[in-house]
């Protein structure tokens, strides 16, 4: 996928900057790409406000809603802690 979703000259940071960068020619994206993007975008919010707001989370009380989504985050990572024990 081009770097840019629209054509755009390529650029680079003047010599002075504190981080030097470039990028290329983008000729932007393809009218295809451009509409799976957008489906698969809307998909990532329609499922993310489904997760925020399922029932499950009322089970905790509101002070600890975010130690419960960060555990379960980092729920795979406790099980191959664990079976690597």
């Amino acid at each position: 996928m081009p770097w840019s979703a629209e054509p755009l000259d390529a650029w680079e940071t003047h010599k002075n900057a504190w981080r030097p960068a470039s990028r290329p020619a983008s000729p932007g994206w393809d009218p295809q790409d451009a509409t799976e993007i957008a489906r698969l975008r809307k998909r990532e919010l329609e499922l993310a406000g489904t997760i925020v707001t399922h029932a499950y989370w009322s089970e905790f009380a509101p002070a600890d809603v975010l130690a419960a989504r960060t555990a379960l985050k980092h729920h795979h990572e406790q099980q191959l802690a664990d079976a690597s024990s």
